[in-house]
C-alpha cells in the first residue's frame, strides 16, 4: 500500500514557485531602455561647482536697436519676426563642500524636479545610467579645491566616465609687496596639482573648455609663462601611450581601463584668455580689436600646445600677426616683449 503525504510527513511533495513576472519600465528590452536614457540624459545637463554668486560667464547686456522699419514696416519682409531664444543647459549649482551632507539638507531634495531623478529609483537603473549621468553632463569648477574634493570622493570608475570639463581659472597676478609673493607660488602649485590630478583620473576626457583671466597690465604671452602651467597638465591627454597589453588577458573591466590607458585623445580644446588690459584702451576701436584678435589667437596657442604641438607650431599664428599686421601697435598694447 503506497503512502500518502500527511501533514506530519517529513517529506512532503514539493511545488518550484512559479517566476516573479517583471511589470512596467524593468519588462521593457534592454534596448528600448538604453534609447529611453538617451532620450532623458540630454547633452544639455550641466554641474557647476562654486559659490552661489559665482558666474562662469559674463551677463549679455540687453540692448534695443531702433531703425525706420518699425514705423513703416507695410511689406511682409520688413517686418519684425520674434526669434526663439538659444535653449540654456539645465544646471545644477553645489555650493556646499563636498563630503558634507547630512539627511536635514537632503529631505529639502525636491527629486520630481531633480535632473537625477531617474537614477535613484532603484539600484539596477542607477547600475544602468550611471554612465549616461557622466557621459552627458558638463563638470564645472573654479577653485582648485573644489576640484581635489570631486576627485576624492567620485570613484575612478565613475571619472573615467567624464568626457565633458570647464574650468575657470583667475592667475593670482602680480603681488604689490614683495612678501606676497609666497600666496602667488601656493596658488600656482595649487592649481597644478588639481590639474595634474584630472588630467590622471580623467581618463576618457574628451572635451575641455577653459577660460583664463590674468589680472596683469602687462602680459607676456608666450607658452613658457608659469601661469600657464597648470593648464598644460592636460597635455597628457593628447598623447598616445605606448602601453602594451599584450600577454594579458584581463577581465572585461579591465580591459576597457587598458583601452581607454592606450587611446588618449582629447579632441575638442576651448581656451579663452583675458587680461587687464583686454579692452581698457580709452575708446581706440583699431586698438581694441588689435587687442581682442591677439587675446584669442594666443588662446589658439594654448589649445594647439595642449594637444600636442610644439612651441613654434603653436604659436606660429600668434607671432605672425604680432610681427606683421599689428606690429605698428606693439608700443600701444601694453604686451610686455613676447617670445623665448
Amino acid at each position: 500500500m503506497a503512502s500518502s503525504a500527511t501533514l506530519f510527513s517529513r517529506a512532503r511533495p514539493g511545488t518550484e514557485p512559479a517566476p516573479k513576472k517583471i511589470r512596467g519600465f524593468m519588462s521593457l528590452p534592454g534596448e528600448i531602455r538604453n534609447q529611453v536614457y538617451t532620450h532623458y540624459f540630454a547633452p544639455s545637463f550641466r554641474c557647476e561647482f562654486a559659490a552661489e554668486g559665482f558666474q562662469f560667464h559674463s551677463p549679455q547686456s540687453r540692448t534695443v536697436k531702433l531703425w525706420s522699419g518699425l514705423v513703416h514696416s507695410e511689406h511682409k519682409p520688413y517686418k519684425y519676426e520674434t526669434q526663439e531664444a538659444p535653449q540654456q543647459p539645465t544646471t545644477i549649482r553645489i555650493s556646499r563642500p563636498l563630503g558634507q551632507y547630512n539627511i536635514v539638507k537632503g529631505l529639502n531634495t525636491n527629486w520630481a524636479s531633480s535632473i537625477y531623478a531617474l537614477n535613484l529609483v532603484c539600484k539596477q537603473i542607477y547600475g544602468e545610467t550611471n554612465a549616461y549621468l557622466y557621459n552627458k553632463t558638463v563638470f564645472a569648477f573654479n577653485a582648485p579645491k573644489r576640484i581635489n574634493a570631486f576627485l576624492s570622493l567620485v570613484p575612478q570608475t565613475n571619472l573615467t566616465l567624464i568626457t565633458k570639463l570647464q574650468l575657470h581659472y583667475t592667475t593670482y597676478g602680480e603681488p604689490v609687496n614683495s612678501c606676497d609673493c609666497i600666496w602667488k607660488a601656493k596658488h600656482l602649485s595649487s592649481w597644478s596639482r588639481a590639474c595634474r590630478s584630472a588630467a590622471k583620473k580623467l581618463l576618457n576626457l574628451k572635451t575641455l573648455e577653459v577660460d583664463i583671466h590674468h589680472p596683469n597690465h602687462a602680459p607676456k604671452f608666450n607658452l613658457r609663462e608659469p601661469w600657464l602651467l597648470p593648464i598644460l597638465q592636460f597635455r597628457r591627454l593628447s598623447r598616445k601611450s605606448k602601453a602594451s597589453v599584450e600577454n594579458t588577458q584581463p577581465s572585461s573591466l579591465a580591459l576597457t581601463h587598458l583601452e581607454a590607458q592606450a587611446n588618449k585623445t582629447l579632441t575638442n580644446v576651448r581656451v579663452r584668455i583675458s587680461t587687464t588690459c583686454s579692452d581698457s584702451f580709452g575708446g581706440n576701436d583699431a586698438l581694441t580689436r588689435a587687442s581682442r584678435h591677439l587675446h584669442e589667437l594666443f588662446g589658439q596657442a594654448v589649445e594647439l600646445a595642449i594637444r600636442g604641438a610644439g612651441e613654434e607650431e603653436a604659436m606660429e599664428g600668434f607671432m605672425e600677426a604680432w610681427e606683421g599686421r599689428y606690429a605698428v601697435w606693439k608700443h600701444h598694447l601694453q604686451f610686455a616683449r613676447t617670445g623665448w
